[in-house]
């Protein structure tokens, strides 16, 4: 199992235990919430109505014995009070102990008493009325010993629950602090666990790192082996093969322009010691005709020389954007003219039928001159040059009125080019297989046409029919019309 899974299952684990436990200790909180709100609404308000009951039948008692000896209305209308209060408390005791079936049993019995106390007392005071007499009466001392004591039965029960329930109070509070400290723990060792191997997965991670770029900086740009972690890491190693990838490609390029400069730069070079050697050593002074063909040739290698290095200082303004351009309106089809016209020497040696289709009328362009003369010097160059002998060169120009670009193809029956290097001619120093055992460099030819191309609003690219030939066209904008 890989360090992410076994990260994400311990997080998963960690969850499962505090859901757990926060919804035992919920459970538990609603239980001592129930508990003390019984305890408070409940069993504490029955004790409060229970000793006022009894405060309320003593007096009553007291006021109908004082009314029997004094008849006095004061005494009597106290009674009637009294009899509104305790009904109220009634009502309100029955509410709270209803559920308690022993409890109620009790005050039922307390309110028959009471109300056969009542009847007698109503009894009382007719007899008082019709003998005049108060010998006779009976005493409301019974009714009220036996009220009294169901009333204490109650307030005695609520004050055992009460008891019993602050004893499961207290427990269920031990209990949920007990729980509590069990999870603050296991969520401080688990969380410090988890922690300790997300650590461990992102050194290990930033160590791999470390190692390659190491490596990369010894020059050896070996592809990072995929990591184990979270998908930010992933990625950051995706990117880290790209970017090694990327810097293999350019250590290539590196010396692919090593050799091609080495290349360029040597020959001509050579040519030139060679030639200054013999004109040091007087080889030739009795020979006028072989010294002039020295000098030429000193002046050739030197011209072949300054283009190399111009066509590098070019290339380097190119990709840092700083190359100058010289926007004029452009005749292409002359300009295409002079271009095989240049190049006819090459075809004749080579046998290579060089034809131009022209269309019937061209708009004029916008364009360096010297720049697209050298993009067509160098695509049709290119074509002659891996186009055999008895082979075809067809240079094209499409009007495309649809996009306002003029498209330029260049067609050769050569060798072509394989469908996988399309894409890479383009690139500078990138030499590719023609696949006949040899291999062709295009040098910065192609890369500097499609600078060109780029700089002026176009578009350039390769099709190839490998091996029965390559076409590349390369498209510029128009800006207005104009028959030519």
């Amino acid at each position: 199992m890989s360090i992410f899974k076994r990260l994400i299952l311990g997080n998963l684990i960690i969850l499962l235990l505090v859901a757990f436990w926060g919804g035992t200790v919920t459970y538990k909180l609603s239980n001592l919430q129930k508990i003390t709100q019984n305890i408070v609404q409940v069993n504490s308000a029955s004790l409060i109505i229970g000793d006022r009951l009894i405060d309320s039948f003593n007096s009553l008692v007291k006021f109908i014995k004082k009314y029997y000896v004094s008849v006095d209305m004061d005494y009597y209308q106290q009674v009637l009070y009294l009899n509104v209060l305790i009904e109220e408390d009634f009502e309100q005791l029955h509410h709270l102990i209803k559920s308690e079936e022993q409890q109620l049993h009790l005050f039922l019995d307390i309110k028959l008493l009471y109300m056969e106390l009542m009847i007698c007392f109503e009894e009382n005071i007719s007899l008082m009325k019709n003998s005049g007499s108060s010998t006779s009466l009976k005493d409301p001392n019974l009714e009220l010993e036996q009220i009294v004591i169901n009333l204490r039965e109650i307030i005695n029960q609520n004050k055992q629950q009460i008891s019993e329930n602050t004893d499961l109070t207290n427990r269920l509070i031990r209990q949920i602090f007990i729980m509590t400290l069990i999870i603050t723990a296991l969520t401080v060792l688990l969380g410090g666990f988890i922690a300790l191997a997300n650590t461990r997965a992102i050194t290990k991670s930033i160590s791999s790192f470390k190692e390659k770029i190491q490596e990369i900086s010894q020059g050896h740009f070996k592809e990072l082996q995929t990591i184990d972690g979270p998908r930010e890491i992933r990625d950051l190693s995706c990117h880290f093969n790209v970017m090694s990838q990327r810097l293999r490609e350019l250590d290539d390029l590196k010396g692919d322009f090593i050799s091609h400069v080495s290349h360029e730069l040597r020959t001509p070079v050579t040519a030139i010691k060679e030639a200054s050697i013999m004109l040091s050593n007087d080889l030739y002074s009795d020979h006028p005709q072989k010294l002039y063909e020295l000098y030429a040739l000193i002046h050739e290698e030197c011209d072949r020389l300054l283009n190399s290095v111009l066509r590098l200082l070019d290339y380097s303004k190119m990709e840092a954007r700083a190359m100058d351009y010289q926007f004029t309106g452009l005749d292409l089809v002359l300009i295409i003219r002079k271009s095989i016209l240049k190049l006819a020497p090459m075809a004749y040696k080579k046998n290579i039928d060089l034809e131009f289709s022209p269309p019937p009328e061209l708009p004029i362009l916008s364009a360096d001159e010297d720049r697209i003369r050298e993009i067509l010097d160098n695509l049709i160059g290119n074509a002659l040059k891996f186009t055999s002998n008895h082979g075809k060169i067809l240079v094209k120009c499409l009007l495309d009125e649809k996009n306002r670009r003029v498209i330029v193809s260049i067609t050769d029956n050569g060798c072509g080019i394989k469908p996988e290097y399309l894409n890479t001619i383009f690139e500078k120093f990138r030499q590719i297989d023609n696949g006949i055992g040899t291999r062709m460099g295009t040098g910065l030819g192609l890369s500097i046409s499609k600078h060109i191309i780029k700089a002026h609003g176009g578009d350039i690219w390769a099709e190839s029919d490998y091996p029965n030939g390559t076409q590349l066209f390369f498209t510029l904008p128009f800006y207005m019309k104009k028959s030519i």
